[in-house]
């Protein structure tokens, strides 16, 4: 499993994912021995048949399809023909896209104050909210970061591309945000949890805060929290809500080719499902799909 792990760590897969996929590869490994199965010998009609082992267990659509996708990626590496490629269970609802206003992106950015205690997380956490509500970046995208990506001079950010959905871009910092950045990389990247210089060595921009992917992922969940608590009259269910928002807002001034170029997606079709929200209806969404009262 350990060139498995590599494999989808090559393909910027994140830790948890990684760890998930492992665990659900070897719980078929179970199965087929049990079967007296290979993954060479393994037809459709015996995945069926695992699918239905699993239904069985009572594991959800979604857990399911979860399998059938690390199983086909494990068929990827293994580099043998596909068994389960494109199968899944259909009848899964998706969630409605709650799009948030230009105004609302930038009062939750506005009114946010932080009273972290640690280190590494209170210096870079209205950093990294700005570049998810200004440049649409996600949690792969920050852990991807290097310090030689920002450019002050030039205002820019070269945000690296992932080998799975994610080409390499350059977006523009707003003005606002230069300062705040070489105050941070002058006087407080580096800074470890008791307010000391960290031991650690990395090139990531958020440095020490990306050298563990747990550790963005703590800093993250807290701010959502943060946010949420700071900003009531605002409905934000998760921090992807703010990038989903920004790439609707572009979508709306420069189109959809542009508007790819600037999120990074290889394919159009990633974005294509925030083309005509009409955000001005935000409140009576949140009346029919989330009701508040």
């Amino acid at each position: 499993m350990k060139n498995f792990e590599k494999w989808l760590t090559e393909r910027y897969y994140s830790e948890k994912c990684i760890k998930d996929f492992i665990m659900r590869i070897r719980l078929l490994d179970t199965w087929l021995k049990v079967n007296k199965l290979t993954y060479k010998t393994l037809k459709y009609n015996q995945l069926l048949n695992y699918i239905g082992h699993l239904q069985q267990q009572e594991k959800s659509k979604t857990s399911i399809n979860t399998t059938l996708r690390a199983i086909e990626h494990y068929y990827h590496f293994l580099k043998l023909d596909n068994v389960a490629l494109n199968v899944r269970i259909k009848g899964l609802t998706q969630e409605q896209i709650l799009l948030l206003t230009e105004d609302e992106l930038s009062s939750i950015y506005s009114n946010y104050q932080d009273k972290t205690k640690h280190g590494y997380f209170k210096y870079s956490n209205k950093l990294m909210l700005g570049l998810m509500i200004f440049q649409a970046l996600d949690k792969q995208d920050l852990i991807n970061l290097e310090l030689s990506d920002l450019n002050l001079e030039k205002g820019t950010l070269r945000v690296p591309g992932g080998a799975r959905r994610k080409n390499s871009r350059i977006v523009k910092l707003e003005a606002h945000q230069i300062i705040p950045f070489h105050d941070y990389i002058t006087n407080f990247r580096g800074i470890g949890r008791n307010n000391k210089p960290s031991t650690e060595q990395s090139n990531k921009l958020f440095h020490p805060n990306c050298n563990k992917e747990q550790r963005l992922h703590d800093q993250l969940k807290t701010l959502a929290k943060t946010i949420k608590a700071q900003n009531p009259e605002i409905h934000i269910k998760r921090l992807t809500q703010l990038k989903q928002s920004r790439i609707g807002i572009w979508i709306d001034l420069y189109g959809l080719r542009k508007t790819q170029y600037l999120a990074g997606y290889k394919d159009v079709g990633n974005i294509e499902k925030y083309r005509n929200k009409d955000m001005k209806n935000l409140s009576k969404q949140i009346e029919m799909f989330h009701p508040l009262g």
